[in-house]
């Protein structure tokens, strides 16, 4: 806004309103201060909406009450309102100061004021808040990989939560493929000490970068994920609910060894000569032609994974050591298919939430739990109003927060997203939604009101995001900082303790 003051001419509790003239500049999402010079509170607003007044030939400005400070210095809610023709101001040095304090360690950019970026003022989450989970809403091209790749590196910069990340693109590790300038997590100053690299990619790469080989052991998988990634038929669905009670390992021998149409159903006399006594019992009821199909799709799933998953070598134990020790965790699996990815996080997802729930019932509710982010992309694949297919996910979102375990939804289509996880997310990150239905629910969702932003929020430009958290008392609007200068930044702070 200019520097010159205007003055209040409407005022309410919620609304404030004044008017500037044709060639004074402001703009949507602006802050500003409203002063109450008698009793020495200060009002800070944001800009909401902006019209033309026909009486002045000015502009009518309309503002959001966001919160207000008297003489102790104490940022509170608005509850009384500013007198008419109160002056109206931007933001001097000393009130960006105030705001700043509610920032949390875990920074993703600049204070946006309506076009201009406040760069006195950092904007970051509370590590604390990631256990509460999280989403990131992102049409495509906005700046939703950046964000990711800026979150994880102050994540590795601050070390206080542990943040699990798969890759499917090979963009986070070691940059944009193709992209020579474009760099990733490998490259942090402090990548060494806060950030583990676990991949599939070939041992002459992964050794370059300090990357460890992925490896999934059979009994790190469930056969109740086959929902996860196929669209079981009900029948399909009966015999995995016979099989969960069975060592997955002696499963997949089951249907890898075995061929289904030799069981002896219960009509049949004939006795089963296999391995596998108890399995062939508890299953010889079951619909043949789905015990078919459960068998092809296990078959395939193997056959999809066989790089990464064997019989008994498991890198879950160094992945669960490195979360504990508050590290990034990067799943780098370029080019691998979307049901071998969900497979994977499903596998480790499980892992985390039963040593955290172990951690729990041993230690109580006032142990050190830590504090981890299983993020998801795409997550409307698992996490939609079709229960069948949430597996651990929706488990994580229900019940993950009380064991230190938060779930990091990341999707284009928050509306296709369970209402039900929806409401379970104390922390928002809103980076521009054309579809007024996405933007509706998010509004509904969110633990402060968004429905008065929704002007804003159809003008974000790419990088820019409104977030939405515990620990700050208003939605803030934030500049992503672009990762390689972030990068560049982090380096330059890391040489100057050296």
């Amino acid at each position: 806004m200019d520097q010159r003051f205007f003055q209040l001419t409407g005022t309410d509790v919620q609304k404030y309103s004044w008017i500037i003239p044709p060639d004074a500049m402001i703009a949507v999402g602006e802050l500003v201060v409203v002063t109450d010079e008698n009793p020495g509170i200060r009002y800070f607003a944001r800009v909401t909406g902006i019209g033309h007044d026909v009486q002045s030939g000015g502009f009518l400005v309309h503002a959001l009450p966001i919160g207000c400070t008297g003489p102790d210095g104490i940022f509170r809610k608005p509850r009384t309102m500013p007198p008419l023709h109160s002056p109206v101001r931007s933001l001097d040095t000393k009130e960006t100061l105030l705001l700043r304090r509610f920032m949390g360690e875990l920074e993703v950019g600049y204070l946006m004021s309506g076009n201009q970026q406040i760069t006195t003022l950092p904007v970051g989450i509370p590590a604390q808040a990631l256990n509460q989970h999280l989403g990131i809403f992102a049409t495509t091209g906005m700046g939703k990989s950046n964000l990711m790749k800026v979150f994880c590196a102050s994540a590795i910069n601050t070390r206080k939560s542990g943040i699990l990340l798969t890759d499917p693109h090979g963009e986070y590790a070691t940059g944009e493929p193709g992209s020579p300038s474009s760099r990733g997590l490998v490259h942090h100053p402090l990548a060494p000490e806060g950030l583990s690299v676990f991949t599939i990619r070939d041992a002459r790469i992964a050794d370059e970068y300090g990357m460890k080989p992925l490896q999934i052991c059979y009994n790190d998988l469930s056969i109740a994920d086959l929902g996860l990634v196929f669209d079981l038929t009900q029948s399909e669905y009966e015999v995995v609910n016979l099989l969960l009670p069975f060592q997955t390992s002696d499963i997949i021998d089951f249907f890898v060894n075995e061929q289904v149409e030799s069981l002896p159903s219960h009509l049949r006399t004939t006795a089963y000569i296999g391995n596998q006594q108890d399995i062939a019992q508890r299953i010889r009821s079951g619909s043949p032609d789905a015990l078919r199909l459960v068998q092809r799709q296990v078959r395939t799933l193997l056959d999809l994974t066989s790089g990464f998953v064997h019989e008994k070598n498991s890198s879950l134990p160094e992945i669960l050591a490195a979360l504990d020790a508050n590290k990034v965790v990067l799943i780098d699996i370029p080019g691998i298919s979307d049901a071998a990815e969900l497979f994977i996080l499903s596998a480790i997802s499980r892992a985390v939430f039963k040593e955290k729930q172990h951690r729990f019932i041993g230690q109580g509710s006032t142990g050190n739990q830590g504090t981890v982010l299983i993020c998801i992309e795409e997550a409307q694949r698992v996490l939609s109003q079709r229960s069948e297919k949430t597996g651990i996910f929706r488990e994580i979102a229900m019940e993950g927060r009380k064991f230190g375990l938060g779930i990091g939804v990341i999707t284009q289509q928050p509306k296709n997203i369970d209402q039900r996880v929806l409401a379970q997310m104390n922390t928002l990150f809103v980076m521009g939604l054309a579809d007024r239905q996405d933007r509706e629910i998010i509004a509904s969702s969110a633990k402060h009101d968004l429905r008065v932003l929704d002007t804003e929020i159809q003008t974000l430009d790419r990088g820019d995001v409104i977030i939405s958290t515990i620990g700050i008392p208003f939605p803030v609007s934030c500049h992503i900082h672009h990762f390689e200068a972030y990068l560049d930044r982090l380096w330059e702070s890391a040489s100057g303790f050296t």
